[in-house]
């Protein structure tokens, strides 16, 4: 990618719209102040807090926001019908309400079947206004051919109050006239419902000639009973489990409402659906506080259904189920509110992306299946979430069930299976609760990252960046589906896995379900993260994947990383309506260091060790990693290495005080009077006349510092500038030269000759061990914008990200982006040790099939001079490494490179 093209995408990352995602994807947000030009990659893994350099390529580099339109119709009451007697003048007397169940059968209060002794012969239906025609263009008027009241009703009492019509003949649907969905749950979760109604706006009042609707709490029929005595002689049993009371302090339904719906409306597809909870069938003078009588819709689901079934040849035993009858108008129903961006009188324009919930597409791919083996009973629905190759986080209570632990996880981009070798539960962690509930599971083999697959990163602070996060679950694909356009033409009741958008909840307004609280004997606590949404949704819609990551993608480095804040541990219908909590990271992160990173010291356990009989400049043993140098006790301001190793946690070892630290003897800076000034040390000031713009350095055909060494049959490498005289190569390139390098051509296609070659005296052509060479040219180079030295890269515990291979080519030299990895990683690709000299690269692309390069090809970082990134921004080139050898290259496997920060002191005792 073009860095000035780079540049111009970070300064516009929320204006970019790429369509290739399903819908509702949240945007990536950008907490991280960093920039890719000036980040460092450590050279030792000390901290979990690097997937964004240690998984660098396999970031994502996309952004999503589609919007459409449609017509502007009123959808809230499409479902709302006015009940009405025709009187001797041909006008109308509207006294009940009801609701469409289905296109030609509207469902009502059985008392108002019925008018001093007439019944109701008229429907309109997609009119606000009743007594006003200026809103008719879609009101539809249809005759009732039949009343169906249900068989245990009686005028004199108040039980069983509902009943069927029936029109003589279907609605015509629109979006503004369609019918509702029926509750079929006993359960009513819901805090609130609405009542819509035209009836009257307090006792003694007139009746509005507009629907209304009013905001409503269920109430127990234990607290409703107090309104309402059984001597009443219409409550002779007092109030039955088939009635619901609902009420507000300030509002109720009043006369005229009879009949009409008590609802919710429920979530799917992007749409919302009202279901009907219950019928408006009595209560006291309205507008008093006191709470109305509705007859709950599931106790009659089974007659409604057989009633219309009896006289209706296509209606079938799953007709009116909820899922059934929300697809079946699903091309009629609102948006959810989230959706619409504008809406004028005739028109409203949506985006899609702002959807409370989607189809996980490719951002799961890093969510895990935890398997049991065949013949053991399997515990359903755990997930795991890997945060590198051989490594999944999951749930305590995942790793074991009825006492048999699983055996692998399911990677469903391979459909394949990786057995576990190791599970580490958290020791704190008690059967059966939901604390410290958290687990380690290191794979037997290691997963190859692709596209599909690709590692989570741990989220490391208390604080979430932004309240709106991504709750992996799993539902019907036919429920979750965007219908942009037209209807569903089949049920698809397969799961598939969602990743709705929730809001981060604090725990004082975080509802629980009931059916937790037991596992929760302290309440919540600073490890839980609440989410939720005050949306309700239709049953089976979404579930929650216990073990997956709620997540966000997060912008860093120039690209797009999935982290998770913690992992889903227990809710219902994925956080909507009540919340769904998770495990946090943040909170466990001392423990997971202590099972993932070597020589990580519990801090708890007691400081290091100190070995008074030591003092400064001693030998010491130095055995905490594969480090083979020996050892000197070394004040630790001149040892960055075991200094960030202890404010790691690290085990280390102290020399007679706590200033003073066992160092390695090649990570020992040399500082003072002993280090004698020379043009290594002004390079970067010396030459800053010369240093390119940051976003031309690929118009001037690579770097000034490179040189092309020729040997006596045209065979040739690359070596660096890094003084007016001296160039850096490999051992290997001077080597594979013939007889060595005879002249040097530069950038300016100027030749000079050799004048000579100093190979490492320690290299060895075996194992390329000290594969490092010097060569001085016969004179002097004339410093200028095409010619000018380099810097060498002298840090010894951190590389620089975002690095250049120069290498080779067919007719001029070119280069790419790539990246530094650990040793260790890089190690498990190789048979030979990987010592600390190395470093080992990778391609920042997914897709890249080569990592064999050429002797002397070299690894570059072209460092910004200011701290500000901006279009005159100058870089300073630093050489970082030369290309050593490299294993199975057609796999992909890393290429090993000289580290010359090692060789800092051997570089300048030869200059």
């Amino acid at each position: 990618m073009d860095l000035r093209t780079n540049y111009i995408r970070i300064s516009l990352i929320f204006c970019v719209l790429l369509i290739y995602k399903v819908h509702g994807s949240l945007r990536p947000i950008s907490p991280f102040k960093e920039d890719v030009h000036s980040a460092m990659f450590p050279n030792e893994r000390l901290s979990l807090d690097d997937c964004h350099l240690r998984y660098y390529k396999y970031g994502d580099r996309n952004l999503v926001a589609p919007a459409f339109g449609k017509p502007a119709y009123l959808r809230e009451f499409a479902h709302m019908a006015a009940i009405g007697w025709t009187q001797s003048d041909g006008s109308v007397d509207w006294k009940c309400g009801g609701s469409l169940i289905l296109e030609n059968y509207v469902l009502t209060a059985a008392h108002c079947t019925q008018d001093n002794g007439s019944a109701p012969d008229v429907a309109r239906f997609g009119d606000i206004n009743l007594f006003s025609d200026k809103d008719d263009k879609y009101a539809q008027q249809l005759r009732i051919v039949e009343v169906i009241r249900h068989p245990q009703y009686k005028f004199a009492f108040s039980y069983d109050d509902i009943a069927l019509l029936r029109l003589d003949k279907n609605v015509t649907l629109h979006d503004t006239v369609a019918p509702a969905c029926l509750w079929i749950d006993e359960d009513v979760r819901f805090p609130t419902m609405e009542a819509t109604g035209w009836g009257d706006t307090g006792f003694a009042l007139e009746r509005t000639p507009s629907l209304l609707k009013v905001t409503l709490k269920p109430i127990t029929n234990e607290k409703c009973s107090e309104y309402y005595s059984s001597a009443n002689r219409k409550l002779r049993d007092g109030l039955r489990a088939t009635q619901i009371c609902a009420g507000d302090e300030r509002m109720d339904t009043c006369p005229g409402d009879s009949g009409g719906p008590l609802q919710m409306k429920l979530l799917h597809n992007g749409k919302i659906s009202p279901f009907i909870v219950g019928i408006t069938s009595f209560g006291v003078a309205c507008g008093i506080s006191t709470p109305g009588v509705y007859t709950r819709v599931s106790s009659y689901y089974q007659w409604i259904l057989e009633t219309i079934q009896s006289k209706e040849n296509h209606v079938r035993y799953w007709s009116l189920e909820p899922i059934s009858c929300a697809l079946r108008y699903v091309n009629l129903r609102e948006y959810e509110d989230d959706v619409i961006v504008s809406k004028t009188e005739d028109y409203t324009t949506y985006d899609s992306s702002k959807a409370h919930m989607r189809m996980a597409g490719g951002d799961l791919n890093h969510k895990v299946d935890i398997g049991w083996k065949d013949g053991y009973i399997r515990r359903e629905n755990c997930s795991g979430t890997i945060i590198d190759d051989d490594t999944v986080l999951t749930l305590a209570e995942c790793t074991s069930h009825y006492g048999v632990p699983p055996s692998h996880v399911v990677f469903n981009a391979y459909q394949e299976n990786f057995e576990i070798s190791e599970i580490h539960v958290h020791p704190q962690y008690r059967e059966n609760s939901l604390y410290n509930n958290i687990a380690v599971l290191k794979l037997k083999y290691r997963a190859i990252f692709t596209r599909a697959v690709k590692p989570a990163c741990i989220w490391h602070s208390q604080d979430i960046p932004d309240p709106q996060v991504e709750v992996p679950g799993i539902g019907r694909t036919d429920i979750n589906e965007f219908y942009q356009y037209g209807s569903y033409d089949a049920f698809k009741p397969m799961d598939i896995d969602l990743l709705p958008r929730l809001s981060v909840n604090s725990p004082q307004n975080c509802t629980i379900p009931k059916e937790f609280h037991t596992r929760l004997s302290r309440g919540l606590a600073p490890e839980h993260l609440c989410v939720g949404d005050r949306l309700f949704i239709i049953p089976q819609t979404c579930r929650l994947l216990y073990g997956a990551p709620i997540q966000r993608q997060i912008y860093r480095n120039d690209r797009y990383f999935h982290y998770a804040y913690g992992l889903n541990a227990f809710g219902r219908d994925c956080g909507f309506g009540e919340a769904a909590v998770a495990v946090r990271l943040v909170s466990h992160v001392d423990w997971l260091k202590t099972v993932l990173l070597p020589n990580t010291r519990d801090g708890e356990a007691a400081v290091q060790f100190i070995n008074h009989d030591l003092k400064e400049n001693d030998s010491c043993e130095y055995d905490y990693d594969d480090t083979e140098e020996p050892g000197v006790c070394t004040h630790y301001e001149r040892c960055p290495k075991v200094w960030n190793d202890f404010k790691a946690k690290r085990r280390v070892t102290f020399c007679s005080s706590t200033n003073v630290i066992c160092c390695p003897q090649v990570f020992i800076r040399r500082t003072g009077s002993s280090v004698q000034k020379n043009e290594l040390d002004t390079c970067q000031t010396t030459y800053k006349q010369y240093h390119p713009n940051l976003f031309n350095i690929r118009d001037t055909n690579g770097f000034a510092h490179i040189v092309t060494l020729i040997g006596q049959d045209s065979s040739r490498c690359l070596a660096s500038l890094i003084s007016k005289r001296m160039a850096v190569t490999s051992a290997s390139c001077a080597a594979v030269v013939s007889n060595g390098p005879s002249r040097a051509i530069l950038k300016s296609n100027e030749s000079i000759p050799i004048e000579k070659t100093i190979v490492h005296q320690k290299y060895r052509t075996d194992d390329k061990a000290n594969d490092i060479a010097l060569v001085k040219l016969s004179r002097d180079i004339t410093p200028s914008t095409t010619v000018f030295p380099a810097c060498i890269w002298t840090n010894l515990t951190h590389t620089p990200l975002y690095l250049r291979l120069v290498n080779v080519g067919d007719i001029a030299n070119v280069d790419q982006q790539v990246a530094p990895m650990y040793n260790t990683d890089c190690q498990r690709d190789y048979v030979s040790r990987i010592s600390n000299d190395r470093i080992c690269i990778e391609d920042t692309f997914l897709g890249a099939n080569n990592t064999c390069y050429r002797s002397g090809d070299q690894l570059v970082w072209a460092s910004p001079d200011n701290i500000e990134i901006n279009q005159s921004t100058s870089v300073t080139p630093h050489v970082i490494g030369f290309y050593s050898y490299g294993e199975l290259c057609e796999e992909v496997y890393p290429a090993v490179f000289t580290r010359i920060a090692l060789y800092v002191q051997w570089i300048r005792s030869n200059l």
